[in-house]
């Protein structure tokens, strides 16, 4: 019944934002404070990327490929020691995360066809701006499709938010939730900084993110009951 109530207000939540972005400017009101106008550039521009990257964009793909490697040699050893099968669930559970997390809110990108900030003509690019849900101007031809929507980069951080279904205590399972808030919002934020992406794209994800983790939560459980029911 949780399950069922998170997710449906997730789809409550991901149309709130497609209409606040529709029926106001809240993402160009915010986007203007990280271009610089004057002198045609961002505010993380292509210099400051290269020394922040290991941090901010690399270093968070090591971390979630560095988090799944010892998910897998987690999982592995627990076939040889009993003691560590009583975790197995949530291990597994925050390693599906971390791979479809990305894997389907990232990949729902190559579908949309919304370009990103530092594409669009408002900020010195080559594409109109449009908003999500509406038409590209009529006429209008694409070299290529936008790429832009929803923020991808994030969700390696977003992902993380798997950490509120591995803890049986309730305050380990909110610092874990607050976990991968943080994580993706570092991300999103310094992509944003970069013009790679609105606010609305990040806010989208992290709530698709948790859509994704509550549904493998879901799966995973009635997997786990099944099993169990037939073992009986």
């Amino acid at each position: 019944m949780k399950q069922s109530l998170y997710f449906i207000g997730g789809i409550l939540l991901l149309t709130a934002v497609l209409l606040c972005e529709y029926y106001t400017d809240w993402d160009l009101l915010l986007q203007n404070y990280f271009y610089d106008a004057d002198n045609r550039q961002w505010l993380i521009n292509p210099e400051k990327h290269k020394q922040l990257s290991f941090i901010f964009y690399k270093g968070l793909k090591n971390v979630l490929i560095t988090s799944g490697v010892c998910c897998l040699l987690y999982l592995a050893a627990s076939l040889k020691y009993k003691k560590l099968k009583k975790n197995q669930k949530q291990i597994l559970m925050f390693l599906l995360s971390i791979i479809f997390v990305p894997l389907i809110v990232a990949g729902a990108k190559y579908i949309t066809n919304v370009y990103c900030p530092y594409q669009l003509n408002i900020y010195n690019g080559n594409y109109p701006f449009v908003r999500i849900i509406s038409d590209y101007p009529e006429g209008f031809i694409q070299p290529k499709p936008g790429r832009c929507f929803p923020a991808g980069h994030a969700t390696a951080g977003f992902a993380f938010m798997a950490l509120f279904y591995c803890f049986h205590k309730i305050q380990y399972r909110i610092v874990g939730l607050f976990l991968g808030i943080t994580l993706g919002w570092m991300a999103g934020t310094y992509q944003m900084m970069r013009g790679q992406h609105f606010l609305s794209h990040t806010l989208f994800s992290m709530i698709a993110s948790f859509m994704v983790i509550v549904l493998i939560n879901a799966l995973l459980n009635q997997t786990c009951s099944h099993n169990r029911q037939q073992s009986q």
